[in-house]
């Protein structure tokens, strides 16, 4: 956009092929408004250009990164022909206070990422237009006079404005060479970057950065925008797995000696040859399952026990709802106290012979009763539910809200990997409250950088996907309930628990709320400065208002004494 503003840029033939190339995708909406087109087509243009992005740029980043084949490919093609090198050195056009570009006076790898920006700058920019395009050709008037109307304009906008102030502070954090992937070609020496929107949300021009298409598909009401935007933003995310990630991992996460306190912590937890607090391969929830472990076979027995009271027997719904609240309470309750009597006085501990043997038995009452909460409110989700729904806005949209809950799912997952990324298989089975001899350091990594609880909000976001699946209203309060039970266990277990061990080490509030104090910190901060520069005009208008009004009576008097 910036160069489109900018008329030293127009100088620049890849610029001007650039701008016709994006003419001749505009020129389809015109097509359609003549009648020429359907409007089928325009989702179909928009998944063109986004597979050309996700998977036309992401191939060229992938062998550059693994074998700098985009290098190659200009040292080949373009350095050795002067006339591609010309068109080249005429295709970017600098800041006319800086030196006009000279292939010569740059590395090779520098020219290399000149070229890619120009193949970079077209498919984007068709992206963006032909995803537009689409929204504006299934754009329906909206009724006014319609609540529901209001709500979805407002929120959508709301969504739009978010994004775009998401990207603008994302590339004021990361600048040009970042945001054209510069790192994929040579390297400055700089660390990868946590302020501003990056403290506050993971891969923020990929994740939140993308609102504006739910806001789009929102103003619309159109099915055909949402379902082209969800696969808009699931193709980026794609991207970011496969092609941006692995590269961020081996350029810049460099593995390192473990320090002398991680030593230590390593072999107090898995001792050197057993006799330590866990194991490698730790049965978490079904993970590492293995059938000659007699914990692993007492899970699947009560599975089974689970599956056939669900499945076997006709049992009333209700029941099994109560089944899963008598589980929830259980592990809320029953677990929350084992786990506050552990850390006030190591009453469960004080049961065993040695603190290993305490731990280990935790464990297992710990897992089974993660298991059998998630497994009986499985089955709840698919006692309740129905393909014909009571309420009509989810009946006519059936499809839609399970894409929704689909989403919801899927968000958990990442959520649930990222905690166990961050906190082990220690932190898992709360290992802080039994093992002592553990240095009392607290870190914010991975997607604690942004929340300071992740599981206790996000992590619910599985139950409201399964009771948008489910399509019965009757869910909701169950999954309410749930969030609640789940909320109170992190008042009243983990935050006085983090308090008494930590201290001051606790963070009050996540990247996320910090971020946005500081945010509203400086907006307050804008708003007092304008309103002291209006004070300021208005106390000076008064002034000149005054001296203007004694020059008039002056200048009256005097006429007056002339007469």
């Amino acid at each position: 956009l910036s160069a489109l503003l900018n008329p030293v840029s127009w100088k620049s033939p890849a610029t001007q092929v650039w701008i016709a190339i994006c003419l001749i995708t505009i020129s389809t909406w015109i097509m359609f408004l003549k009648g020429y087109l359907p409007s089928w087509f325009f989702a179909i243009q928009f998944i063109f250009w986004r597979l050309a992005y996700n998977v036309g740029i992401g191939f060229l980043l992938h062998t550059q990164s693994n074998g700098g084949n985009f290098v190659k490919f200009y040292e080949k093609h373009i350095a050795s022909s002067p006339t591609y090198k010309a068109l080249l050195e005429t295709a970017v056009v600098f800041n006319p206070k800086e030196t006009p570009y000279k292939i010569a006076n740059y590395p090779t790898e520098f020219n290399a990422w000149m070229l890619f920006r120009f193949v970079v700058m077209v498919i984007l920019a068709n992206d963006l237009v032909a995803y537009f395009i689409c929204v504006f050709v299934n754009w329906e008037a909206p009724n006014f006079f319609n609540p529901v109307d209001w709500v979805l304009y407002i929120v959508g906008f709301g969504l739009i404005i978010f994004a775009i102030w998401s990207k603008a502070d994302a590339h004021r954090v990361i600048g040009d060479y970042a945001w054209y992937w510069g790192d994929f070609f040579f390297l400055l020496d700089k660390h990868l970057v946590f302020d501003g929107i990056f403290q506050m949300f993971p891969h923020p021009m990929y994740s939140v950065g993308y609102a504006f298409m739910y806001g789009s598909a929102m103003v619309t009401k159109s099915p055909t925008v949402f379902y082209a935007s969800l696969f808009g933003h699931l193709a980026q995310l794609v991207f970011l797995v496969f092609v941006e990630n692995p590269h961020i991992d081996k350029t810049y996460n460099v593995i390192s000696e473990p320090t002398e306190e991680e030593t230590l912590r390593d072999k107090i937890l898995y001792g050197n040859e057993g006799g330590g607090y866990l194991e490698k391969n730790e049965l978490v929830v079904i993970k590492n399952f293995d059938i000659f472990r007699s914990t692993d076979v007492t899970i699947l027995v009560l599975l089974l026990y689970v599956f056939t009271f669900a499945f076997v027997l006709d049992v009333p719904t209700y029941i099994h709802v109560i089944h899963y609240f008598l589980w929830r309470l259980f592990y809320t309750f029953g677990i929350g106290s084992i786990l506050r009597m552990q850390g006030s006085s190591q009453a469960w501990s004080s049961r065993f012979k040695t603190p290993q043997q305490a731990f280990e038995n935790w464990k297992n009452v710990f897992n089974m009763t993660v298991v059998m909460v998630n497994t009986t409110f499985l089955v709840v989700a698919y006692k309740m539910f129905v393909w014909t729904s009571d309420i009509e806005m989810i009946q006519d949209s059936r499809f839609l809200f399970a894409t929704i809950g689909a989403c919801l799912i899927a968000l958990n997952v990442y959520v649930t990997q990222g905690v166990y990324a961050a906190i082990g298989d220690f932190g898992y089975f709360y290992g802080d409250f039994f093992v002592e001899d553990i240095p009392r350091k607290l870190t914010y990594s991975g997607i604690y950088r942004y929340l300071n609880n992740p599981d206790s909000t996000l992590g619910f976001s599985w139950y409201y996907g399964l009771t948008l699946i489910s399509g019965n209203m009757y869910m909701l309060p169950v999954v309410i309930a749930t969030h609640i039970l789940g909320k109170t266990f992190e008042y009243a277990v983990e935050r006085p628990h983090m308090f008494e061990r930590y201290g001051r080490n606790v963070r009050s509030v996540g990247g996320l709320r910090s971020e946005m104090r500081k945010k509203t910190q400086q907006l307050r901060k804008v708003v007092k400065e304008k309103k002291a520069e209006y004070e300021k005009s208005v106390q000076q208008l008064k002034e000149r208002t005054v001296e203007k009004k004694k020059e008039y009576q002056n200048f009256k008097a005097k006429a007056q004494v002339k007469k």
